[in-house]
C-alpha cells in the first residue's frame, strides 16, 4: 500500500496548511530576532500564552468533543461548543487579570485587554478548524490553517516598517487579525438552514469504514484537563520572567515557539485528521513520529547554525542554552501528539486524561517552586524540565501503545 493510500483524505490539505503555517512561523521568528527586542517578544510570549491557558480552559477540549463525537451533528455541535466556552471565558476573566497582574509587564489591564481579545479570537479559531475537518471542503481544511499565521506575519512586517522602535503592540495587534481571519470559517455554524452537505466524509467504494470512537470523559474531568494544560503551558511562560528577568523569557519562549509548533503540526495535521475520517487509517502514528522529530532536530540545528553564522542580532546569543534540552523535550511530544487518538479509539480516553493531569501537574510544581526550593540558574531550570517533561511524554506513549495491544477495539 503506498503511503498516499495509507493517509486520509483530509491529511494532504491539512498538513499542506499547517506546512504553510510552519514557514510563516519560521519566517515570523526571523522577523522577531531582526526587527524586535527580546523584552519586547517577551512581552508578547507572556501575553500571548495567559490567552492560550484562558482559551483553552474556555473551550475544555472541545475541538477534540467534536471531532471524537462523530454521531453529532456538526453545526448544531460547533455552536453549543462556542457559546458554552464563550461563558466559560467570561466565568474565567477574573482569573486571567490575576495572571496578567502577577506577570509584572507593565500596566495589567492592557495585558488583560490583550490577553481577551486573542481569547476570543483564538477559541473560535480552534473550533472552526475541527468543523472544517467534519463538513468542509479540502480548500477549507488547508486555508483554516494557513491563512491566520501567514497573515499575522504580514502584518507583522507591515507595523514593524511603519513605525519605528515596534513593540509588543503590533505584534499582539498582528495575532489578533490573523486569528479573526480563521474564525471566520466557524460562519457556516450560524447560516440559517445549516445543515452537514457533501463536505462531510463518508466510507465509499472499497474505503474500510473507520473503527467506532468517542469522547465519554465527564465535562468535570475534559474540564479539570483543559485547567491542568493551560496553568502548564502558562506557568512556564508567567514564571521565567518573574524568576529571570524578560530577556531570559524572550530567549526561552521564542525558541519553544518555534519548536513546539512541529509536535502541534502532527496534532492537527494527523491525530485530527485521524479522529474527523470516517474511513480507516492504515499509516502507523510511529512513522509520523518519527518524521516529525527529525524536523525538530533539523529546525534546532538551523537555530543553532543561524547563532554561529552570526545571521542573528547579538542580543539572541543567549538562547542557544535553550535550543537542545526544547528540542528533546519536543521530539518526545511528537511521539505523544502521533499516538493522541488512540485513546478515544481504544476506549482510553479517561484514564489517559488522568495520566496527563499527572503530568502537567508535576509541569507546574516544577515550573513554579523548584526556583524556590533550590537556587538554579535558568540554565539548569530548563534542563531539568525538559527532561521531566521528555521521560514523562515517553512514559505516556508507552502506557497508550500497550494499553491498546492488550484491549483493542
Amino acid at each position: 500500500m503506498s503511503l498516499f493510500k495509507a493517509l486520509p483524505r483530509a491529511t494532504a490539505p491539512a498538513a499542506l496548511g499547517s506546512l504553510v503555517s510552519l514557514a510563516a512561523q519560521g519566517f515570523l521568528a526571523l522577523v522577531l530576532f531582526k526587527l524586535f527586542s527580546p523584552e519586547a517578544v517577551g512581552v508578547f510570549s507572556v501575553t500571548s500564552q495567559i490567552a492560550f491557558f484562558w482559551g483553552s480552559l474556555a473551550l475544555a477540549q472541545s475541538p477534540l468533543s467534536l471531532l471524537a463525537n462523530r454521531h453529532e451533528e456538526p453545526f448544531a455541535a460547533a455552536r453549543q461548543a462556542w457559546w458554552q466556552s464563550v461563558r466559560r471565558m467570561l466565568w474565567l476573566a477574573p482569573l486571567a487579570a490575576v495572571g496578567a497582574a502577577w506577570a509584572g509587564l507593565g500596566h495589567w489591564g492592557a495585558v488583560w485587554a490583550w490577553a481577551a481579545a486573542l481569547c476570543l479570537t483564538q477559541l473560535s479559531w480552534q473550533l472552526a478548524q475541527s468543523l472544517t475537518l467534519r463538513v468542509g471542503s479540502r480548500w477549507a481544511m488547508g486555508g483554516v490553517r494557513m491563512v491566520p499565521p501567514v497573515l499575522a506575519a504580514l502584518a507583522v512586517v507591515l507595523g514593524a516598517w511603519c513605525f519605528h522602535d515596534a513593540g509588543a503592540s503590533v505584534l499582539l495587534g498582528s495575532a489578533v487579525l490573523g486569528y479573526v481571519a480563521g474564525a471566520w470559517w466557524l460562519r457556516p455554524a450560524w447560516q440559517a438552514g445549516a445543515v452537514t452537505q457533501g463536505g462531510t466524509q463518508h466510507a465509499s467504494g472499497g474505503d474500510e469504514s473507520a473503527a467506532p470512537q468517542s469522547d465519554p470523559r465527564s465535562a468535570r474531568l475534559k474540564m479539570l484537563h483543559a485547567l491542568v494544560d493551560g496553568l502548564a503551558a502558562t506557568a512556564l511562560a508567567v514564571s521565567w520572567p518573574a524568576h529571570y528577568g524578560a530577556q531570559e523569557a524572550g530567549w526561552l519562549l521564542a525558541v519553544l515557539r518555534i519548536l513546539s509548533f512541529i509536535p502541534a503540526l502532527v496534532h492537527t495535521a494527523w491525530a485530527q485528521v485521524v479522529l474527523g475520517s470516517a474511513t480507516a487509517v492504515r499509516l502507523s502514528p510511529v512513522h509520523v513520529a518519527w518524521s516529525a522529530s527529525v524536523l525538530v532536530l533539523g529546525v534546532g540545528a538551523l537555530a543553532q547554525m543561524a547563532l554561529a553564522l552570526g545571521w542573528l542580532d547579538v542580543r539572541w546569543q543567549g538562547l542557544s542554552g535553550y535550543v537542545w534540552p526544547l528540542a528533546a523535550w519536543q521530539i518526545a511530544a511528537c511521539f505523544a501528539a502521533a499516538y493522541a487518538h488512540w485513546p478515544f479509539q481504544k476506549g482510553l480516553a479517561s484514564v489517559y486524561s488522568r495520566l496527563c493531569i499527572v503530568i502537567q501537574g508535576g509541569f507546574v510544581v516544577l515550573c513554579v517552586g523548584l526556583p524556590w526550593l533550590s537556587d538554579v540558574t535558568a540554565s539548569q531550570h530548563i534542563n531539568v524540565v525538559a527532561a521531566y517533561m521528555g521521560l514523562s511524554l515517553c512514559g505516556l506513549t508507552l502506557f497508550v501503545v500497550r494499553s491498546a495491544a492488550r484491549c483493542p477495539r
